[in-house]
C-alpha cells in the first residue's frame, strides 16, 4: 500500500488539532504541534501534501459517491432500479439542490482545492523558515504535486461549471483563510477558473520534471491533465489550440509511454495490480482493499466503495427448491419469473443503461428481451448445483449461444462491450464461494423482460464479490484503479485536435485505439480498421447521433464507464442529442432543459451558509 495513502489517519488528526481554540496553541515548546511551528520537518511538509491527495478519497469524490450517484447518472452509463431519492433527479439532467450527493460531492471538492492550497502553502512556509539548501529539489516536487492536485480537484469541480465563458465557474482557492467570514467565496468565472487551473498546470510541469513515483503526480501526469483542460476550454481560450497540439505531441513522443497489449487491456479496469499503473496510465487514482473499515461510511479511506452502488446481481447457485411452491407449475405461467434465484454482492442499485448495450451494438436476440425461466427436467437434486446441473433453465435453449456468437462477432458489436457489461443468463460470475454462476437481473425487474439490464463489470470485482472478506470478498472496499489520464484518451484528443487540417493523421490516431480494442496490434493496418471519419459505428440506432461520427463514438466506447463522457457532452454541447438517444429512465422520461441540464447547482446548504455564492443558473435559490 502507498504510502500516501497510509498517512490519511495521521494527517487527519494533525487537521483536527490544527482546528482547535486558539488558546490551545498558546506555547513556546517547539516540540509540541502549533500552527506556528507546523510543518517544521520534512516528514510533517508530506503529511500535508498527503491531505491534497487525500481528496480523491472522499466520499464525495471516489470513495463513493462519484460515479453511481453523480457522473454515471448524468450521462446515463447507468440506470437505477427504481426512482432511488435524490438520485431521480440527476437521471433527469436537472438535480435538486437539496440533494445530498450533490452537496457531499461539492463539499469534498472544495476540501480537495483547500487542502492542495494547504500544502502550497506549507511548502513554502517550511521552506522559508526552515529548509536547507539540500531539500530544495525535494520541496519543488512536492509544490509541483499540491498545484497538481489543486487543479485535479478544479478538473472535477467543472460539474458545477456553466457553459458561457463569462458565466459562473467555481470558487478559487488561492490561499487559506484564517476565519470563516473570509472563507464565504462567491464563485469566479468560467474563464477565470479554467485560467487557474491553466495556471497551476503549466507552474506544475517543471517542478514535476524527473521523477516517477507511480502514486504519486509526474511531469507526464500534469503534461495529461494539462492536455484535458486544454481541450475542455479551448471554446473560451482557442489561441491555446498549438500549445494543445505541441504537449501532446510531447507526450506520444517523449513520454514513453504505449497502449497496453490487449491481454492487459481486458484485465486492466478490475484491482489486478500486475495491470494498474501500466505503461498506458498517465495518472490514475490508486485503491486498496481496506481489510479494517467495512465500506466508505467511515470518511476516507483507502478503498472505494462506488462498486457496492452497482454491484453485480449474479444467480444464486444455492436457491431452494420447494417442489409445493417453485416446483408447483411452470414458471413461464406465473405472473413472476423465480425471483428466489437472484442474489446481489452488495446494493446492486444500478445496470447499464439498456441504450449503452445497444450503442455497442448488440440487438436482434429473441427482440431484445430477456429470456424467461422455466423448469430444468434435467437437474439432478442430489448433485451439487452449478451452472450446468440448476434447478431452472432458459425459455429459449439457444439463447446463450446466439448472444455469445454475436458479441464475439467484431463485425457486428464492439467488443468493448464485454469489458463494461456482464450479460445475465450469459456471462460467467464468481460468487461468494469462488464457484462459476452466472449475471442476473434484480428482483426489482421481474416482471419487466422488455429492459435487458446487463450488470456493471468495468471497476468491480470479477472474482467475487464486493462484500465478505478475501479471498472472495473485498469488504465493500474496492481496490481498482480509477484512470484519470491514459495514453488512449490522449490518442483519441490528438486526433480531435488535428482532424480538420489533418484527417488522415486523426484517423491513424482513431485507429491505433480501435484496433487495440479489437485485439490487434496498435501500429499496423487491421481488418477492422476504419476508412473515414464519417463511416458507420456500431450503435445499433441509426438515428444515433454518434452513427456516423467515428471520433465522438470511439471516446464513448474506449472511455465508457471512466467518467469522461460527461466532460465531453459538455463541451462538445450535444446534451440535447444524448437525451433523445438515451429517451427515458426507470424514473420516467428525460427532460432535456436547455444549459442548466449541463451544470450541477449549488447545494441549498451552501447557499444557506455562504452569503456570496452565486446559484448556477436556471436553479433555485435558498427555500
Amino acid at each position: 500500500m502507498n504510502q500516501i495513502i497510509k498517512k490519511i489517519t495521521i494527517l487527519l488528526l494533525s487537521a483536527l488539532l490544527l482546528c482547535a481554540c486558539e488558546d490551545f496553541f498558546d506555547i513556546t515548546n517547539k516540540q509540541t504541534l502549533s500552527p506556528d511551528n507546523f510543518p517544521a520537518t520534512m516528514e510533517q511538509v508530506d503529511l500535508v501534501l498527503t491531505s491534497a491527495y487525500s481528496g480523491s478519497h472522499a466520499i464525495g469524490t471516489y470513495a463513493f459517491y462519484w460515479f453511481p450517484m453523480g457522473i454515471y447518472l448524468y450521462d446515463h452509463t447507468t440506470d437505477t432500479y427504481g426512482s432511488y431519492d435524490e438520485r431521480s433527479s440527476s437521471m433527469d439532467n436537472y438535480t435538486n439542490i437539496d440533494s445530498r450527493y450533490i452537496t457531499q460531492s461539492y463539499t469534498d471538492l472544495c476540501k480537495w482545492a483547500n487542502l492542495a492550497t494547504s500544502a502550497v502553502e506549507a511548502i513554502e512556509n517550511y521552506r522559508n523558515n526552515y529548509s536547507v539548501q539540500s531539500e530544495q529539489a525535494q520541496l519543488n516536487y512536492m509544490r509541483g504535486q499540491a498545484l497538481f492536485n489543486r487543479a485535479l480537484a478544479y478538473w472535477h469541480a467543472q460539474v458545477f461549471f456553466e457553459i458561457k465563458p463569462d458565466a459562473w465557474g467555481f470558487p478559487i482557492f488561492g490561499k487559506t483563510e484564517n476565519n470563516v467570514e473570509t472563507m464565504k467565496r462567491p464563485r469566479a468565472t468560467v474563464t477565470e477558473t479554467w485560467k487557474f487551473v491553466i495556471d497551476d498546470l503549466k507552474a506544475a510541469v517543471p517542478l514535476l520534471a524527473g521523477y516517477n513515483d507511480k502514486f504519486r503526480a509526474s511531469e507526464w501526469a500534469a503534461k495529461g491533465l494539462l492536455a484535458k483542460v486544454y481541450m475542455q476550454s479551448l471554446y473560451i481560450f482557442p489561441e491555446n489550440k498549438a500549445a494543445a497540439k505541441s504537449l501532446m505531441e510531447d507526450i506520444i513522443n517523449n513520454s514513453g509511454k504505449k497502449l497496453v497489449s490487449p491481454a492487459v487491456y481486458a484485465d486492466m479496469f478490475y484491482g489486478n495490480a500486475a495491470n494498474e499503473f501500466n505503461s498506458e496510465s498517465l495518472y490514475e487514482i490508486g485503491m486498496t482493499v481496506n481489510p479494517l473499515q467495512d465500506g466508505p461510511w467511515g470518511g476516507y479511506t483507502t478503498g472505494s466503495g462506488m462498486p457496492l452502488v452497482f454491484a453485480p446481481w449474479y444467480m444464486d447457485l444455492d436457491i431452494r427448491f420447494r417442489a409445493n411452491v417453485e416446483g408447483a407449475t411452470d414458471p413461464l405461467t406465473k405472473e413472476l419469473d423465480i425471483i428466489t434465484s437472484k442474489k446481489s454482492s452488495q446494493w446492486g442499485n444500478n445496470f447499464i443503461h439498456d441504450a449503452n448495450i445497444k450503442r455497442f451494438g448488440f440487438r436482434g436476440i429473441y427482440g431484445d428481451t430477456v429470456p424467461r425461466r422455466t423448469l430444468n427436467p434435467s437437474f439432478v437434486a442430489s448433485q451439487a448445483r452449478s451452472t450446468a446441473n440448476y434447478p431452472y433453465q432458459l425459455q429459449y435453449p439457444d439463447y446463450v449461444q446466439q448472444s455469445l456468437n454475436l458479441k464475439n462477432d467484431k463485425s457486428k458489436t464492439d467488443p468493448r462491450l464485454k469489458l463494461s457489461a456482464g450479460q445475465p443468463y450469459v456471462d460467467i460470475y464468481i460468487n461468494e464461494k469462488g464457484k462459476e454462476s452466472y449475471y442476473d437481473r434484480s428482483l426489482e425487474v421481474n416482471n419487466r423482460p422488455d429492459l435487458l439490464t446487463w450488470q456493471h463489470r468495468k471497476f468491480t470485482n470479477i472474482r467475487g464479490v464486493e462484500m465478505g472478506s478475501a479471498p472472495y470478498g473485498k469488504n465493500e472496499s474496492s481496490d481498482a484503479n480509477y484512470p484519470i489520464v491514459r495514453l488512449a484518451d490522449i490518442y483519441l484528443l490528438y486526433a480531435e485536435l488535428v482532424k480538420d487540417e489533418n484527417p488522415a493523421t486523426a484517423l491513424e490516431y482513431i485507429n491505433k485505439v480501435h484496433r487495440r480494442a479489437y485485439g490487434e496490434s496498435p501500429d499496423a493496418p487491421s481488418p477492422y480498421d476504419y476508412v473515414s471519419l464519417t463511416e458507420r459505428t456500431k450503435t445499433a440506432d441509426d438515428n444515433d447521433h454518434l452513427a456516423n461520427n467515428v471520433l465522438q463514438y470511439e471516446r464513448w466506447a474506449e472511455l465508457f464507464a471512466e467518467g469522461q463522457w460527461w466532460f465531453d457532452v459538455r463541451r462538445w454541447k450535444i446534451g440535447q442529442q444524448e437525451a433523445e438517444y438515451y429517451k427515458e429512465t426507470r424514473h420516467g422520461a428525460i427532460t432535456w432543459k436547455g444549459d442548466e441540464s449541463y451544470v450541477q447547482p449549488i447545494p441549498q446548504l451552501e447557499l444557506e451558509r455562504n452569503k456570496n455564492i452565486q446559484q448556477s443558473t436556471g436553479y433555485p435559490n435558498v427555500k
